[in-house]
């Protein structure tokens, strides 16, 4: 899988919509798709089990998911067989736990594990990374910038 994949919106995905609608990832999961072409599903009700979530994901065909990194953390935990069918799952809002992302690479190895970071004033990401096996001896690494996009990376001193 490219870099650039974790951006890939097209007639054959179908994300979840997950999100509570005021929180800034809803926007990826809304209007990604439905901009290009893609499947929307909403996921019902309010609060998922994990469980649950690996059931919607089956049954509705799900191909990309974000998750915010505590979430993922207990899919990887507890129901890492329900993110089996994903093509990718988009994870970010605080770091990524690298034993997770190692435990759900050598798992489910067709799904890309992307990590989205940014702050919320981006809506969602600013800059994406598809983890590969050599990212999780360490942090991960948070990426480049997504495309029209700008990062600066800062010391203390702002410089």
């Amino acid at each position: 899988m490219k870099e650039t994949d974790y951006a890939r919106f097209a007639e054959d995905e179908v994300f979840l919509q997950l999100a509570p609608i005021a929180f800034d990832a809803a926007t990826l999961e809304i209007w990604g798709p439905l901009l290009n072409g893609g499947k929307l599903v909403i996921f019902p009700g309010d609060l998922p089990a994990l469980d649950e979530l690996g059931a919607v994901i089956l049954r509705h065909g799900v191909t990309t998911l974000w998750l915010t990194a505590g979430l993922f953390n207990a899919m990887v935990e507890s129901n890492l067989d329900g993110l089996r069918p994903l093509r990718r799952v988009l994870a970010g809002g605080d770091a990524l736990s690298a034993p997770h992302v190692a435990k759900a690479l050598a798992a489910l190895p067709g799904v890309a594990i992307i990590n989205g970071y940014g702050p919320t004033e981006g809506t969602t990401f600013t800059a994406c990374h598809t983890v590969t096996e050599a990212d999780t001896v360490g942090s991960i690494p948070i990426g480049r910038p997504i495309a029209n996009a700008r990062l600066y990376v800062l010391d203390r001193d702002l410089r």
